[in-house]
């Protein structure tokens, strides 16, 4: 019997990785060449708290939060293992596009207010022994935030100004600051971030220049954005805060990097989160096909991303890795090792639209794909 691996990431806004796992393993049980092993995944953006969940049967515990975008309130779960005294949090459930309506997507004014507010509620918690917590995992990435994590600052004191006076926390006016108040900062725990792209802060290749369109920003703001960042990370070198960009994370807007600056939280990439926490490293050489797979498969993708660690670690042990997506780049296809095989969901459907409305259909037509390829 051949050993199928089935590891898909989200199909962001459409399906989280849980749910596609399901559907697949609908129609490929109908195979019954194939053992099918199912082992849906998250690389820190969407899904991270679901999959945490299933993963190391933890407890689930709400609170209440600020949304990144107005100032009402919203429910945020979050995971919370007891005997390891850890917890785990996704800033997509808090910052992500998932929780912010479409006219209101604008990195340039919306900040990650709300995490901070999680963070200052669990270091209360943590302090007054309501709740044991030495370590908190943040799942990074699906956020629609592009702040540097100053809004999350802004919840233990930060403060920025111009040369006359206090500046609203928002990415449009990060070029204007000349002064950052802050005091540091000491959490009784560890925060530790999964960081879900292997890019710089700064730069074509940074948070904002590669990531920032997707989250909403035009081609001005992006730049303005940009130059706010440059700025900021200028003055905290003055201030002797940090010495330089270059070893920060270009994960979630900046989050990732302003959580490190600020709070002192640590790395962790998605890779070592999949392969190790999760345990699918111990597959490898184990198994003869994987079906992997998300929305959109692009460049992107092959930075450190869900389906594109998957393609890296088993691409010359696996017979062969379907690889299944709404879309995949026409360039990236190209590049990509003989063995894998593509399927982009779009093709059954006459459009993106009836390709969503249809996610379901789509699987089916892919797995009997799959079942002849095998």
């Amino acid at each position: 019997m051949m050993k199928l691996l089935l590891v898909p990431n989200t199909y962001k806004e459409v399906a989280d990785s849980l749910q596609v796992a399901n559907l697949f393993f609908k129609y490929l049980k109908k195979d019954n060449r194939i053992k099918i092993i199912k082992k849906p995944i998250s690389d820190g953006g969407d899904a991270f708290l679901n999959i945490c969940k299933n993963n190391f049967r933890l407890k689930s515990i709400s609170y209440e939060i600020t949304r990144g975008y107005n100032n009402e309130l919203m429910p945020v779960e979050i995971a919370y293992d007891e005997k390891k005294s850890t917890v785990y949090v996704e800033s997509a459930e808090i910052l992500g596009l998932k929780v912010i309506p479409q006219n209101e997507r604008n990195p340039s004014v919306i900040n990650s207010k709300g995490l901070g507010d999680l963070l200052q509620i669990l270091k209360k918690e943590a302090e007054a022994k309501k709740l044991n917590i030495n370590k908190i995992y943040v799942g990074i990435g699906g956020t629609g935030t592009n702040d540097l994590a100053l809004g999350a600052c802004s919840r233990f004191g930060l403060r920025i100004f111009n040369d006359y006076n206090e500046l609203e926390i928002q990415p449009i006016n990060y070029h204007k600051v000349k002064r950052i108040e802050w005091h540091e900062q000491n959490f009784p725990f560890r925060i530790i971030t999964i960081i879900d792209v292997n890019n710089k802060l700064l730069g074509k290749t940074g948070a904002t220049l590669i990531f920032g369109k997707q989250k909403g920003a035009n081609n001005e703001e992006l730049k303005i954005i940009e130059k706010g960042f440059e700025n900021i990370i200028s003055i905290l070198i003055k201030m002797g805060i940090i010495d330089s960009a270059d070893n920060f994370s270009g994960a979630g807007g900046g989050l990732a990097a302003g959580l490190s600056i600020f709070f002192n939280a640590e790395y962790k990439k998605a890779k070592d989160f999949i392969l190790e926490d999760l345990g699918i490293g111990k597959f490898k050489n184990e198994v003869d096909y994987v079906v992997t797979g998300e929305g959109s498969f692009d460049t992107q993708s092959l930075m450190e991303k869900g389906s594109g660690i998957i393609i890296d670690v088993f691409q010359n042990s696996a017979k062969k890795i379907f690889l299944v997506c709404g879309k995949i780049d026409s360039e990236v296809k190209e590049k990509l090792n003989e063995k894998i095989c593509c399927i982009e969901l779009s093709k059954y459907f006459n459009s993106t639209k009836e390709s969503i409305e249809n996610f379901e259909k789509g699987i089916e037509l892919a797995c009997r794909e799959i079942m002849k390829n095998l």
